[in-house]
């Protein structure tokens, strides 16, 4: 399946409305009590921080990146979800500036040396073009910044993944297979805490590839980070028990390196 830019944009505006109740009522409890503070927790210091988010969707790690006192502009290619975050920020003034961009073209738009650090919160694996985001994220950062992203944990996000169900339908046992199967696939959002269903564009790669690409771009790697939750988090909600067993989410800190 060879997906484009005109295939993700088409996709994630189709989902948009269901993607910002989806984050924004807490339904995306990941999200919001897992890989999205521990994203945030490696991302700092923030305060007085030049940012830039790549693939920000409806704003919401933008939204939390300003709250930490960083200077926030955003894009993502999605003009559907970029309307409901400056809907946000209309009504919440943070001083994000929202831009619809592909991450691949953010080195034509900002100078050299315009930010101090570049996130991208789950957003890399959805861009047909990583090499020249990536690339991208290093022209505009200054030298000693950092690029830092999160994205769904290649060791587990498979091409055959499957749950193994107890007696009352509890996963069990996560069944996992083809780890080097990678490339292009599709993503169906169809939880049934989902508002309605669609599915994304989204491309698969090994910890190896990831590695590869990073260091690629010119970045150096200083840090690999595999969120999960506490066993307290786990007893207030038991929904997280599953991702404090196997690795879900993989977080990359990385820096330009000063010449």
């Amino acid at each position: 399946m060879a997906f484009t830019d005109s295939d993700v944009i088409s996709a994630w505006n189709a989902g948009a409305d269901a993607w910002d109740t989806f984050v924004e009522s807490g339904a995306d409890y990941y999200r919001i009590e897992v890989h999205g503070p521990a994203l945030l927790a490696v991302c700092e210091p923030l305060r007085g921080q030049r940012v830039l988010d790549l693939g920000c969707g409806q704003g919401y790690f933008s939204r939390r990146l300003a709250g930490r006192g960083a200077e926030v502009s955003a894009i993502d290619i999605s003009a559907r979800l970029l309307a409901l975050a400056e809907r946000r920020e209309a009504r919440e003034r943070l001083g994000i500036r929202y831009h619809c961009l592909a991450a691949a073209a953010v080195a034509q738009h900002w100078p050299v040396d315009s930010f101090d650090l570049v996130a991208a919160c789950m957003s890399l694996q959805d861009m047909a073009d990583v090499p020249s985001a990536l690339g991208g994220a290093a022209a505009v950062l200054r030298p000693g910044g950092r690029m830092v992203f999160s994205v769904l944990h290649p060791a587990t996000e498979t091409s055959v993944r499957e749950w193994e169900r107890d007696a009352m339908g509890r996963k069990r046992t996560l069944k996992l297979d083809r780890y080097f199967e990678t490339g292009s696939s599709v993503f169906h959002w169809n939880m049934p805490r989902l508002e309605y269903h669609w599915a994304t564009p989204y491309w698969r790669h090994t910890l190896g590839e990831w590695a590869a690409l990073v260091v690629g771009a010119g970045f150096v790697i200083r840090g690999l980070h595999e969120p999960r939750p506490t066993a307290e988090q786990v007893t207030a909600d038991p929904r997280l028990e599953n991702c404090s067993r196997m690795p879900f989410f993989l977080i990359v800190e990385s820096c330009k390196p000063i010449v």
